[in-house]
């Protein structure tokens, strides 16, 4: 396995454009990438104030990167780059970032979907909803 993996379990947000930039120099064997944003969505009533993630950081660490080991074996992939935010985050803020690069797209999608779907389930975070006069924890889905 060859892949570059990076992974951050991080309170600052993210920017699109400069892992774009990075991306460029790391994946130049790849002809495809997929980026998957995980945004802070209003509830079915319009009434969500904020979230509270919390995270136990080194182990959600560890988590994540044995979940991009395995994808990166399963789907010979170039490069996995996992963020993944915490602490108060407002309506519309970034959650998580989640770019995959393979030399064939099939590989970069069902990789994504696969790193996403095991951050959900098998990862030590936390959320809670709190709205205009409740605070709701939820879970994973």
């Amino acid at each position: 396995m060859n892949c570059k993996i990076i992974v951050g379990v991080q309170k600052t947000d993210f920017d699109l454009n400069l892992e774009m930039e990075a991306l460029k120099l790391k994946t130049k064997k790849a002809g495809a990438v997929v980026f998957f944003v995980g945004k802070v969505r209003d509830l079915e009533d319009d009434k969500l104030k904020y979230l509270e993630i919390e995270s136990f950081e080194e182990l959600a660490k560890r988590k994540i990167k044995d979940i991009c080991d395995d994808a990166a074996t399963t789907w010979d992939l170039e490069y996995i780059l996992v963020k993944h935010r915490f602490g108060r985050l407002e309506l519309n803020d970034n959650i998580v970032l989640v770019i995959t690069s393979s030399k064939h797209r099939k590989n970069a999608y069902e990789a994504s979907r696969y790193i996403m779907e095991c951050l959900k389930s098998n990862v030590p975070f936390w959320k809670k909803e709190v709205a205009n006069n409740t605070q709701n924890w939820v879970e994973n889905s």
